[in-house]
């Protein structure tokens, strides 16, 4: 699991370097914010198109070739978004960037092939932790790499380093990664589609997958505009807007690393569910009152616990639900859902940020959450009562 944990980490580096200079690069080639929010959905585009394949593709030709595929396809992205030239080539490199990024299903269907269904969720957790201190690392580094006041020819060398840190990440797997091991399919008499189709329905898995989709949903509203919000209330501008990334990733990395697998342990998934929907919730809602320094880091505390307990409970719920021959099809399919609420979130959070203020998108993630709560609460009682027979 360590190997695999690495690797993540490096690739996220590379792409944490990239993600919060996007909005200042696209501002670069004088897009508005509606623009620069569609740059982030364009992504998440191409990711609902390639999660489900990358995932089916994982099942019949292994995980880790598949990883290694799209890690270079990465690489080459970043390269592309460096020198793209103007708003079309950052929207083309980033849909490439998309096609790419349908790996995280495919890590997490690696992650499940070698954990048991009781360690599951912590396993998440400490998935969710590679990704935060991926974080932590690569905002940082992408802000001072381009300064307080950049321009156009500064944003070039964050993109190299991210390609560099892509193929730290292809060595890192050819040489130290395993493929792990998976039972074959035995249903030759479906289509690709139908086996899809039955694996993903199985199991009560979709209203869970909804769930996922509405946490997504409201957390991206969030993240994409996070920089222009920063810019427009507290007056941050890159460097700024990088250390608060960095302070998100640490917050991620430490709550998802330490307290996912212990706290799921002793309250059970359903409870620990609720508790990350609240927060999330109240953290959004919480969200005009932020007025310094001091607000933001306990609000983005809240936030922060929110997709923490949210993301590992509900990909392990899945995920213990998918049959074994189908994990990386599953995986795939809610990967491509997620990555549909993160299509759709940005460009109506762009234009509530641009026609009523820049409150007005974290109001409307911190509402679309609380049916999560409430379905929460909901399995909370069945869990107890379950427990209580």
């Amino acid at each position: 699991m360590f190997v695999l944990l690495l690797t993540v980490f490096v690739d996220l580096v590379g792409f944490g370097i990239v993600l919060p200079i996007l909005p200042f690069y696209a501002q670069a080639y004088d897009a508005s914010a509606v623009q620069i929010t569609l740059l982030v959905s364009v992504h998440s585009g191409m990711q609902i198109i390639s999660s489900p394949i990358w995932g089916r593709l994982s099942d019949r030709y292994g995980r880790k070739n598949i990883l290694l595929l799209t890690l270079a396809g990465g690489g080459l992205a970043f390269l592309w978004f460096g020198y793209a030239g103007s708003l079309m080539g950052l929207f083309l490199a980033r849909g490439l960037s998309g096609a790419m990024a349908g790996n995280i299903a495919v890590a997490q269907a690696y992650l499940a092939d070698i954990t048991t269904t009781e360690d599951r969720a912590g396993a998440m957790g400490r998935f969710g932790a590679a990704f935060g201190l991926g974080f932590v690392v690569g905002p940082v580094l992408g802000g001072l790499m381009i300064g307080a006041q950049p321009s156009l020819n500064d944003f070039a060398l964050p993109c190299l380093v991210a390609a560099a840190f892509s193929l730290a990440a292809i060595v890192l797997g050819l040489i130290m990664l395993r493929e792990p091991q998976r039972r074959q399919s035995k249903e030759g008499g479906k289509t690709r589609l139908g086996q899809l189709a039955a694996a993903v329905r199985a199991n009560g898995i979709p209203p869970i997958i909804g769930l996922n989709f509405l946490v997504t949903f409201a957390f991206t509203a969030l993240m994409a505009l996070l920089p222009l919000w920063c810019q427009a209330r507290l007056g941050w501008g890159p460097p700024e807007v990088s250390y608060a990334y960095a302070y998100i990733g640490l917050l991620v990395a430490a709550l998802h690393g330490l307290l996912v697998g212990p706290l799921t342990r002793t309250f059970g998934e359903p409870r620990l569910l609720f508790l990350g929907a609240i927060s999330l919730s109240t953290g959004m809602l919480s969200m005009p009152w932020i007025d310094g320094i001091a607000s933001f880091a306990g609000v983005v505390l809240l936030l922060c616990m929110g997709t923490s307990f949210c993301h590992p409970v509900l990909t392990a719920m899945i995920s213990q639900r998918a049959d074994g021959d189908h994990q990386g099809t599953v995986m795939g399919a809610t990967s491509s859902i997620a990555a549909l609420g993160r299509i759709c979130s940005p460009p109506l959070a762009g234009l509530l940020f641009s026609q009523l203020g820049p409150n007005w998108p974290m109001l409307m993630g911190g509402i679309i959450v609380l049916p999560v709560a409430v379905a929460a609460a909901w399995m909370s009682l069945k869990f107890e009562r379950r427990q209580d027979q």
